[in-house]
């Protein structure tokens, strides 16, 4: 298992996260559950049991009335079963669906732990913060935890909205206050949509210049925080 250093709460909430490479993640998206015991997991996992031959390393289930099948190996089926065990009685929790990649977010290390060594492959990631720092991220919100002390203090994330070019041309004028990176700086530029990119401003007057360039076109501010050793 590799292990990473939670910098900001993820999704503001979680302290802690476990990405779980899995063929079965699919399996467990929130928005195909009919209520909280996960049914409708069970049921994938129900219809992998019956086409589950022990000889083979890996199951083919039809898929699309039957014209397709999908090879899942025997691995990550019995990790998607310990994982169901796991959070079918869990209910502070949060998954995402990925590209073959179940992630779960939690505030119960010891849940995260227990789960994560229950299972069989070898590219799991777990991160979480240093113990030090627990307080520092859960007494504020939009905190990111930096390695040293940042000389801009806000980083601006954009909303979805159009750019405002103005934004640029005074960040090139006041680059002791702001800065931004290529490719964000030629979109806003540009004025196109610019949701989810960002730039930092050097300390709280100085966002406060900056909305009122751009208005109401953030998505999220965040402070960056040096932890005092």
């Amino acid at each position: 298992m590799k292990l990473f250093d939670t910098k900001r709460l993820h999704y503001n909430k979680y302290l802690y996260k476990l990405v779980i490479p899995n063929q079965c993640a699919g399996y467990f998206r929130t928005e195909f559950q009919k209520d909280s015991s996960l049914s409708y997991t069970r049921k994938k996992l129900d219809i992998a049991h019956t086409h589950h031959d022990k000889s083979k390393n890996n199951i083919s289930i039809p898929y699309v009335n039957q014209k397709y099948t999908i090879s899942i190996p025997v691995e990550h089926y019995y990790d998607a079963i310990m994982i169901y065990r796991h959070l079918k009685n869990k209910e502070d929790y949060m998954v995402r669906c990925h590209r073959g990649e179940l992630t779960i977010y939690s505030n119960d290390r010891t849940f995260v732990v227990k789960l994560s060594n229950k299972l069989k492959h070898p590219g799991i990631q777990f991160y979480e913060p240093n113990p030090e720092n627990i307080n520092l991220l859960t007494s504020e919100k939009n905190v990111i935890l930096v390695n040293s002390q940042p000389k801009y203090e806000y980083k601006c994330t954009l909303g979805k909205k159009l750019g405002t070019s103005a934004l640029i041309r005074w960040i090139d004028a006041n680059p002791h206050l702001a800065k931004i990176g290529d490719t964000a700086r030629e979109n806003v530029l540009a004025e196109t949509w610019v949701k989810g990119y960002y730039f930092y401003v050097r300390d709280k007057k100085t966002l406060l210049i900056a909305q009122m360039i751009i208005g109401d076109n953030l998505q999220r501010v965040e402070r960056l925080v040096y932890p005092d050793k």
